[in-house]
């Protein structure tokens, strides 16, 4: 899914399992890649059936996510996790903040607008509305 947010673009990848294993094609992990290498943002969005839990990931995790899935060593996730959560607080707000610094902050000032935190604000809002019903959930 291509989002552009607050003057910031980025893709999507929606993801399900059922299991910690994550299907992602040899297409989508060479794209996701190019993308990173070039300047671009994408994201992996996780959802896991068995819980209520969401987990982002940066689009140049695709290979690991491939092959690792949501396997725990430690203290936490093998591949590096961007967010997770289970009520979406915080997820589109780490998006933005992942892509502003990445390719620009999106505003004329070029200040930050303190976009990590879910304040509530009607954007914010209706974005993940959307993305809610991308997902089907």
């Amino acid at each position: 899914m291509f989002v552009c947010a607050e003057g910031l673009p980025f893709w999507l990848e929606l993801k399900v399992t059922k299991t910690n294993r994550i299907n992602i094609s040899s297409g989508q992990i060479g794209w996701n890649y190019a993308l990173h290498k070039s300047g671009g943002v994408s994201f992996f969005l996780v959802e896991v059936l068995s819980s209520t839990n969401l987990y982002l990931f940066g689009g140049e995790q695709g290979r690991g996510l491939k092959d690792n899935g949501l396997s725990i060593s430690g203290s936490g996730l093998v591949v590096p996790c961007l967010w997770s959560g289970s009520d979406w607080s915080g997820l589109f707000g780490t998006m933005l903040d992942v892509v502003g610094d990445r390719v620009g902050s999106g505003s004329s000032s070029g200040t930050k607008t303190g976009r990590g935190q879910d304040n509530g604000e009607n954007q914010v809002l209706s974005s993940l509305e959307l993305l809610t019903r991308m997902s089907g959930s």
